[in-house]
């Protein structure tokens, strides 16, 4: 049955079984970080069977899994199977396979073995620090169906040519297009994010499909423009990670000042993969913003959490993912740090007509945020550290822009319930430990006063105790 067009009952029971193969043949054996966490919750893999079970697992992000923002304290997630545990738990079809290739086909038997086990390449991801994600072969060619299905959702195919303005660094995002690429047979060129190399790319091949980063597709564009880079064959524009209505607008007037055909005939369109995610969704041609990012539900499932207490919610959240049928490194209720204001949607989309969960609206890395100096504080571990203390009555955090100069700041409000010195001083502590930045202030109030703490018109979200 074709992936875009479930019903939400074939949808609900594809994804029950997914979950109960991934946790219970995949992740709780071989995931070492799972194995202490399950065992920590007191809970049995063999109880989660469904979506709605799995709901009940509290999310983690990548400061759960190395609270020191070491690196390699991310290898807790990448399975580590072995010849032996491989037999235990590949499917039926699979396990035969590779029990008759033994006995006549040694080097055979050893690839498909690696091809599920063994992890063989690496991205880079992270909010509040980098860390690697690992992917083995048989992940690598998921990767390269999602492409497939990419091209299909935002209108691709192999007649196109593809110019990235992308980095060339092992990211997600640029591995993700490049096997989309390969995947449909679509010319593609990749020279990296300098100006004059994309610029001369440009001029070799002009593109019909160009993929930038959200933040830089005006200058791009622009940059094109003034080199008088034919834009005569260009249909497509592709913003890379999310963009928010003003990246996307800027982008827009760009193409309308540049020499592209009339806007209407260029769709600028997003794409997206969540922090320490391996597939790219994207909009549909048809319907643009107004249809949201489409996901694979049988390699994605998407829910949702609220953000200061971590627990499950129907509705506005931040995105949580469990990844389904990949291996290498195991997604699994993964805090993205994505904010979306109406959360999943699994109407038919009002575009394309597929029937696949939908993310409209989704705003990118809105809970993490970064210094000037590159330094991240993570909003979720700020409300995390105020939770837990019994000295404080109430909080909020404010999150928005100085009057003076509109530069960011993050504003701690707390109500503490004795010395306010003491407290206020307590709770910089374990924001700074868990969070790791300090908020660009600390206010000790009273609880009336906290009452009228709104944080308008500059906040575009406030945290919260009660």
């Amino acid at each position: 049955m074709a992936w875009d067009r479930l019903s939400a009952k074939q949808l609900t029971t594809l994804q029950d079984r997914l979950v109960r193969e991934q946790v219970q043949h995949a992740i709780a054996p071989f995931s070492p970080y799972w194995k202490r966490r399950f065992g920590e919750l007191g809970t049995a893999p063999a109880s989660l069977t469904s979506t709605e079970a799995l709901a009940r697992v509290p999310a983690v992000g990548e400061r759960d899994v190395s609270p020191t923002a070491d690196p390699a304290g991310m290898a807790g997630l990448v399975l580590q199977a072995t010849e032996g545990g491989f037999a235990l738990h590949a499917p039926g079809p699979t396990l035969r396979r590779a029990l008759r290739l033994r006995l006549t086909e040694r080097d055979e038997y050893r690839a498909l073995v690696d091809e599920d086990t063994k992890p063989t390449s690496y991205v880079w991801s992270g909010l509040g620090f980098r860390y690697p994600i690992a992917s083995t072969r048989g992940d690598l060619d998921v990767i390269a169906r999602a492409g497939a299905r990419l091209w299909q959702v935002v209108g691709i195919d192999g007649t196109d040519a593809l110019l990235s303005a992308l980095p060339t660094t092992q990211t997600a995002e640029h591995q993700a297009l490049q096997f989309a690429a390969l995947a449909t047979g679509t010319p593609a060129l990749f020279p990296g994010d300098r100006l004059p190399d994309v610029t001369a790319a440009a001029r070799l091949a002009p593109p019909t499909a160009l993929a930038v980063a959200s933040s830089r597709a005006a200058q791009v564009i622009t940059a094109l423009a003034d080199a008088a880079v034919p834009f005569d064959r260009l249909r497509t524009v592709l913003l890379v990670g999310a963009p928010s209505a003003a990246e996307r607008l800027a982008a827009v007037k760009a193409l309308s000042a540049s020499t592209a055909p009339s806007p209407a005939a260029v769709a600028v369109l997003a794409v997206h993969a969540p922090a320490a995610a391996r597939l790219l969704w994207g909009e549909c041609r048809q319907a643009g913003a107004d249809g949201g990012l489409h996901t694979y539900p049988d390699f994605d499932l998407v829910q949702t959490i609220d953000p200061d207490s971590g627990e499950s919610v129907d509705g506005a959240g931040e995105l949580v993912l469990t990844q389904l049928g990949l291996r290498g490194s195991a997604l699994l209720r993964w805090r993205t740090g994505d904010l979306l204001p109406g959360g999943v949607d699994t109407a038919v989309c009002p575009g394309c007509r597929r029937q696949v969960p939908r993310l409209v609206g989704l705003r990118r890395n809105a809970l993490v945020l970064t210094s000037d100096d590159g330094r991240a504080l993570d909003l979720r571990a700020v409300a995390g550290a105020l939770s837990g203390r019994t000295d404080l009555a109430d909080w909020r955090v404010v999150v928005g822009g100085r009057r003076r100069d509109g530069r960011g700041q993050v504003v701690v409000h707390v109500v503490p319930t004795g010395d306010p010195g003491e407290a206020a001083v307590g709770a910089a502590g374990d924001v700074r430990t868990l969070g790791g930045l300090l908020p660009t202030q600390f206010v000790a109030t009273t609880a009336a006063e906290l009452a009228a703490v709104t944080g308008e018109p500059l906040t575009p979200r406030i945290l919260r105790r009660s």
